[in-house]
């Protein structure tokens, strides 16, 4: 058990507190600005990018491009209301000095929980993340949160998400392309044969309809490459689990 657990954090006037975990309970820590950011070192293969949110209008800091997979499926999920990223700073005591954690990301969800998310290194979990885990096990028990590592799906349909993704800001949003794409998409159909025969020019249609997909309005088989041949139709089952469900959420 880490002794001395402690959270540093924002509270809503932007000032850093410092609070035993138990504390943190019911504080929407999603919703709270950065407490830290990662240094690069010359010898790291890491970039640090940001990911801008469509659920939130802001954007989420990534320490990786596996973690900005990860943040994608978050803005990409419906259970998902609100997500920061390093929100929050773990600081305990172990054999005599003090150490520290920032988990990847706060999530909150429709249900009102505060989900933390814990991303793995590249090379895949070893032994100092597994007791990265059992610290943030620890506050999660102590503060009411829940603890969730990702679950990415095939690269397949990472690639299909992140082609959609470019057109996910309202500017690519307009009603009276979408009200058409969505009636000759009542049924599904090949994308192209779709576009060339919803009465729009195809420039303005396409990316009108990929805002569409990316915020579920309509459907394809993520599974599948993205293509002029793509079935699109109404949203229905046959997003992969890893697209509905991204995280492997712990049980308390």
């Amino acid at each position: 058990m880490a002794r001395e657990l402690r959270v540093l954090h924002q509270d809503r006037s932007g000032v850093r507190r410092t609070l035993a975990a138990e504390r943190l309970a019911g504080v929407p820590l999603a919703e709270r600005g950065e407490v830290w950011r990662p240094s690069r070192h010359p010898a790291q293969c890491s970039i640090v990018t940001w990911w801008w949110s469509a659920t939130t209008g802001r954007h989420v800091g990534c320490r990786s491009l596996d973690v900005l997979s990860t943040a994608m499926l978050l803005d990409f999920n419906p259970g998902v209301t609100d997500l920061s990223a390093w929100s929050a700073r773990l600081l305990w005591r172990e054999r005599g000095r003090e150490r520290s954690l920032v988990p990847d990301f706060f999530v909150r969800t429709v249900g009102g929980e505060t989900v933390v998310v814990a991303c793995p290194p590249a090379a895949g979990p070893g032994a100092r993340f597994e007791r990265q885990l059992e610290v943030l096990r620890q506050a999660c028990q102590e503060a009411g949160w829940r603890l969730a590592t990702p679950e990415l799906p095939s690269k397949v349909a990472l690639a299909n998400l992140r082609w959609v993704s470019r057109r996910r800001h309202p500017r690519f949003g307009d009603r009276r392309v979408e009200a058409a794409l969505a009636e000759v998409f009542s049924a599904p159909q090949p994308l192209l044969e779709g576009v060339e025969g919803c009465g729009v020019p195809r420039m303005l249609a396409l990316p009108r309809l990929y805002h569409m997909l990316w915020h579920r309005r309509l459907g394809v088989d993520w599974g599948l490459p993205l293509g002029a041949g793509t079935v699109v139709g109404p949203l229905g089952d046959s997003e992969p689990t890893a697209v509905r469900r991204p995280l492997a959420v712990e049980q308390r």
